[in-house]
């Protein structure tokens, strides 16, 4: 029985690396995107294109699927109200589909935030919704995401750049994308996993990670008021992934 990830395009950073390891494992994969992408058909997935805040015919997608895995917008992709609002609509949306379809096992990454950050509210939103609907759902609660593509190197990136006064003082948890990759393709192994798990990587000062941005990363706009608000409060998250992996 196969798994199927749903993503934007904006996070087939994070679903390539993901798709490659299950299908190294023999697994049938299975993507619901909103756009086509040949790289993740190469890789012998299967690919439907749809809306994300489409739960109807993202539900007609989980038809004879084992396992659904939703991925939610990275916080630092989230500029902007409108932003909030497609977050909350995707993320409903899925946990409507997922309820309503016949998992087996839904694995929801997800994660931690500032209680008090605007953004932490409608993940939260979502996290219920998922919990309120679904047995088994194992929830991996992660630190920031930290890759060449992702959207928190470009933050950073455009901060050493522009020379954004920021509070270097903090301690921020980072889980490399590979990492994130290899822990949630663990998870799919172990079958039935119900429960929450809280990986957080490295947890490094500020002033390392604004120094560990290759330059080579691309500048994007100036980071949102939303972006320096996250990076302005300590975020220290649970166990590292390499405890999750050796469990």
């Amino acid at each position: 029985m196969p798994v199927l990830i749903a993503a934007r395009s904006a996070d087939l950073d994070l679903v390539r690396p993901l798709a490659r390891l299950l299908r190294s494992g023999g697994g049938e994969v299975r993507c619901y995107l909103d756009t086509d992408d040949h790289e993740l058909r190469d890789l012998g997935c299967k690919i439907a294109v749809g809306a994300l805040d489409d739960a109807y015919n993202l539900e007609a997608a989980l038809t004879r699927v084992h396992t659904f895995i939703p991925l939610l917008p990275d916080p630092f992709d989230i500029h902007d109200t409108d932003d909030l609002a497609d977050l909350r609509a995707a993320g409903l949306a899925a946990a409507a589909a997922a309820a309503a379809a016949d998992l087996a096992q839904t694995i929801l990454p997800i994660p931690v935030l500032p209680e008090a950050h605007p953004i932490q509210a409608a993940f939260a939103e979502v996290d219920k919704a998922f919990a309120a609907g679904l047995q088994p759902l194992c929830r991996i609660r992660t630190g920031y995401l930290l890759g060449p593509d992702r959207p928190l190197t470009i933050v950073l990136r455009g901060i050493t750049s522009a020379g954004v006064d920021v509070v270097r003082s903090v301690i921020v948890s980072v889980l490399d994308v590979d990492m994130w990759a290899a822990t949630v393709a663990a998870a799919d192994d172990r079958e039935d996993l119900d429960g929450t798990w809280e990986l957080g990587g490295d947890a490094e000062p500020l002033v390392d990670l604004l120094e560990r941005v290759p330059s080579t990363t691309r500048i994007g706009s100036a980071p949102s008021q939303w972006s320096l608000a996250l990076l302005g409060e300590d975020l220290v998250v649970g166990a590292s992934a390499d405890e999750f992996l050796s469990g």
